[in-house]
This record gives C-alpha cells, structure tokens and sequence, in this order.
C-alpha cells in the first residue's frame, strides 16, 4: 500500500513539473529573442525565430517574459499552463514621439559649392514661380518690390527645416555586458552583489535578465557614470526581490 501510494504521488509530480512549450508575440508578429525566466527553478531560455519556446517549470512557478520595447510580463504557472502549448502575448512599448526617427548612423551628402548654389537658385526660382505675391508689394522706395520680404523669404526659404529628429541610439545594456562586467571589475562583483544588493550568486544570471529587460543605456558602463549605474542596480534589485518574494509564496 505504502509502494503505491508514493507511486501516486510520483505520478502526480511528474504530471505536474514538465516543459512549458509555446509562442510569444505581440499584436503584429512572433516576437524572436525573448527571454523567459523562470524565477523559482532559476532557469532561461529564449524564443527562437518563429516566437516558439519551451522551458521546464511546475506548477506555481514564475515565469519572467521580457523583449526589448516589450512590457515585461509575469505569470504564475497553472494546471492549464501544463497541459497544452500555450500562446502569449507582449504589449510593445509605444514611442510617444511619433516624429522620430530612429537611424544607426547618419551620413550627410557632401555637395560642392556649385551644386550647392545650383540647388538654391533652382529652389528660389521654384518658390518665386509657386508665390509671386509674396515677392511684391507696392512700396515707393523700392519701385512695387519689398526688399525686406525679399530678405525674409530667402531666409525662410533656405532655413533648414525638418519634420523628424534624428537621433542614434546605441545598443542596450545586454545580459552578457553585465556579466561580464562582474567578472573584471573590482567594484562591481559577487560582493557587490550580495552585500550591496541582496542577490544571492544561484540569482545572478537571473537579475542579469532582469536588467537587461529594462533597456539600460550603454553610457552607465562608463567609469563616470559608474555612480547612475549603482543607482539603477539598487532600484531594479529591490523590483527582483519583491518578485522572487512573490513566488515563493505562491
């Protein structure tokens, strides 16, 4: 009776701690690279390109999902979770600033004087012929032509405009950077990281994941930034913890 009875709950374990397999996207398409962690059994993986994952988990796990201009999501795993390939979903995060543009690089086309002179005289010949109006106006000291609307056009005319800033943004702070980060510096090690921040090393990875999902900008690895980048651990240590707590009430 005794055999089988452990039996049973053997069974029931193994029903309940398996591989979690699924898809991640938001409301366009498949999202690839993703990060899932699992926060109880301390393990990651990632989406591969078609959005599709598998990660081992049991039930009440938590499980960390985070992309880059992605909301991270956090889920408690179910007896649903376990039984059937499951599809989840991120919200992206939304630029506010509609007028950006986001390049790598920018490159200007270098002219020479005269084609730089050709354009702007094509450019005021086109502006005249589109708004003549503008050009004339009855003046006595200067026979129908307003010089200073002359002036002011030109300026206008030739005043740099553009509708969209242009901006570079670097790569963000990855996972690995942080690692190895920590494996060089003398300031920011394991010390740091259990003393300081209340990481234990078996969460170290982990808490890497869960930096990197924050979108930390590249100039904190900077030696004078290095002040901003202990004010960042600080406050996403304390965020960590507060899940991990979560979890293991659960």
């Amino acid at each position: 009776m005794t055999k089988i009875t452990i039996l049973l709950c053997l069974c029931s374990t193994l029903m309940l701690s398996q591989n979690i397999s699924g898809t991640l996207y938001d409301a366009e398409a498949a999202i690839s690279g993703a990060k899932i962690m699992n926060i109880t059994s301390k393990s990651i993986t990632s989406t591969d390109s078609r959005g599709n994952f598998d990660i081992f988990a049991k039930l009440n796990d938590t499980l960390i999902f985070s992309s880059l201009f992605h909301h991270t999501k956090q889920l408690v795993v179910s007896e649903s979770h376990l039984k059937n390939i499951q599809v989840f979903e991120l919200r992206k995060i939304v630029n506010e600033l509609n007028e950006v543009e986001v390049q790598g690089a920018i490159t200007p086309k270098q002219m020479t004087e005269d084609e730089e002179t050709n354009r702007q005289n094509k450019q005021f010949k086109t502006d005249v012929e589109k708004n003549p109006h503008l050009y004339r106006r009855p003046n006595r000291n200067s026979g129908g032509i307003d010089i200073l609307e002359i002036g002011r056009r030109i300026t206008k005319l030739f005043k740099r405009k553009t509708t969209k800033e242009q901006i570079i943004v670097a790569t963000p702070i990855e996972a690995e950077d942080l690692d190895a980060l920590f494996k060089t510096d003398k300031f920011f090690n394991d010390k740091f990281l259990v003393l300081n921040l209340n990481i234990t090393k078996d969460y170290k990875h982990l808490f890497f994941a869960y930096c990197e999902s924050k979108i930390m900008s590249p100039s904190l690895l900077q030696p004078e930034n290095r002040i901003y980048l202990v004010d960042k651990f600080l406050e996403y240590s304390e965020a960590f913890r507060t899940i991990l707590k979560e979890s293991q009430r659960q």
